[in-house]
């Protein structure tokens, strides 16, 4: 009972604060998603054969890639700077949609290109000019959707997130699996981005003009974007991108190494075990909000986050290492059979990486950049580079092995430095990037 008190006191305290409420829609959005997920991909598992889910998660894996690499760090960027500029919000948050869009266009063609290099099993886009124009669509809404969801969030209106990625994942259900059967493996991406794309135009049309009085989407260039997010939001880019390689390099490295089969069974063994990161997410990118509104209680919020995010993931974690195999036999017995044991390390990396996600939002308030490309390179090379060893010598537990060790390690070398920042009593951030 004490336990309980420690960890969610600095919770219940915060019941009636932005900064609560925040937290709560983004871990119910993240939770919500996940678990309407387990169920798309759990019929996914039954309707299709194991290789063209395969083929259907390479896609959404290669396609979110891309979007992560030409969002141009901007919804960290708009998290940030929006409110410190609220009377030019929706000018900002139509800028940012503008340079988005063409960045995504031309890194597709780029993808495109080389297809055959980086992932030869998903060359056959290329031989289908309605496939080639798919693909290019789905990246563009997929970097648009979540700089829609940095925008709503920026806006402290993270119900609306909650509220458009519920019906983004209740549509694709009906989308991959009955329009888009058709298209076997290609499907499942075809009815996941035609979701998003719906999702994207009720936000655009509905939360975002409830969110920032007279918002309507439009193109624009506005030079502050340019000359002072931009900068701050490329450093962030390349963090993000080293923070979140492996979540997209993995499902292809296993692709290419031992075959679509096993391919399969890590994505969906890895998106069941991420529902657990929703929580230090969602919290810290609350955090990251109501820091940049009020950087003087950064430390204060800091710590009951750090306190709150442990509290929570630590129980979460045993009861995933308790049930996750038998999760897995909901899709089939070669899922659980194969996954099982990857999902234990995956599931154990989410406690240091409560610590590893706080630090890198400090850094974010704090506009060192710095300090989270030099955590978040760590990291990556960690991850990739341990995995791809561990991948040939052990087969499939080798990547979660390697994403345990580099969390693991990152959280030893972060927690002091951590602490020390969020025992400062003053945060005056006021200085213009």
């Amino acid at each position: 009972m004490e336990g309980s008190r420690l960890f969610l006191g600095p919770f219940l305290k915060l019941k009636n604060s932005s900064l609560y409420n925040n937290a709560f829609y983004l871990m119910l959005n993240n939770a919500t998603t996940c678990l309407i997920g387990f169920v798309f991909w759990n019929i996914t598992a039954r309707v299709f054969v194991p290789a063209q889910v395969g083929i259907g998660s390479a896609l959404v894996s290669a396609s979110t890639l891309v979007g992560i690499l030409t969002g141009l760090g901007l919804k960290i960027g708009l998290i940030r700077f929006v409110p410190e500029n609220r009377e030019r919000a929706g000018v900002f948050v139509n800028a940012a949609f503008t340079l988005v869009v063409l960045a995504s266009i031309t890194g597709s063609l780029i993808y495109l290109v080389g297809v055959n290099y980086w992932s030869p099993a998903l060359g056959f886009i290329r031989e289908d000019s309605l496939f080639l124009f798919m693909f290019i669509f789905f990246t563009s809404a997929t970097a648009l959707s979540g700089l829609t969801d940095s925008s709503l969030i920026a806006g402290r209106a993270s119900r609306y997130v909650l509220w458009k990625n519920t019906i983004i994942s209740v549509f694709k259900i009906p989308l991959a699996i009955v329009v888009f059967a058709h298209l076997q493996g290609f499907g499942i991406f075809a009815g996941t981005g035609t979701s998003l794309v719906i999702g994207l135009l009720i936000s655009w049309l509905l939360f975002l003009p409830k969110t920032y009085k007279g918002y309507f989407p439009r193109p624009a260039v506005v030079k502050d974007i340019m000359q002072k997010v931009l900068p701050y939001s490329f450093a962030n880019y390349v963090a993000n991108l080293l923070n979140l390689s492996p979540q997209f390099i993995y499902p292809l490295m296993i692709l290419n190494v031992l075959g679509p089969e096993y391919s399969a069974f890590f994505y969906i063994t890895w998106m069941m075990t991420m529902v657990l990161s929703v929580i230090p997410n969602g919290i810290s990118q609350s955090l990251l909000a109501e820091g940049s509104y009020d950087p003087e209680k950064l430390g204060r919020d800091g710590r009951k986050v750090l306190l709150l995010s442990l509290g929570i993931s630590i129980p979460a974690v045993g009861s995933m290492l308790l049930l996750g195999g038998w999760l897995l036999h909901f899709f089939g017995p070669g899922y659980a059979q194969n996954g099982t044991a990857v999902m234990s390390y995956l599931a154990l990396a989410v406690i240091p990486q409560c610590v590893n996600i706080l630090y890198i939002t400090v850094n974010q308030v704090k506009k060192q950049m710095h300090l989270i490309i030099a955590q978040t390179s760590f990291l990556a090379i960690v991850a990739l580079g341990g995995g791809y060893w561990w991948l040939g010598y052990v087969g499939l537990p080798g990547v979660g092995m390697a994403y345990l060790t580099a969390h693991l390690l990152l959280s030893i070398v972060v927690i002091r430095p951590l602490w020390i920042a969020l025992k400062e009593k003053s945060y005056a951030t006021s200085a213009k990037v």
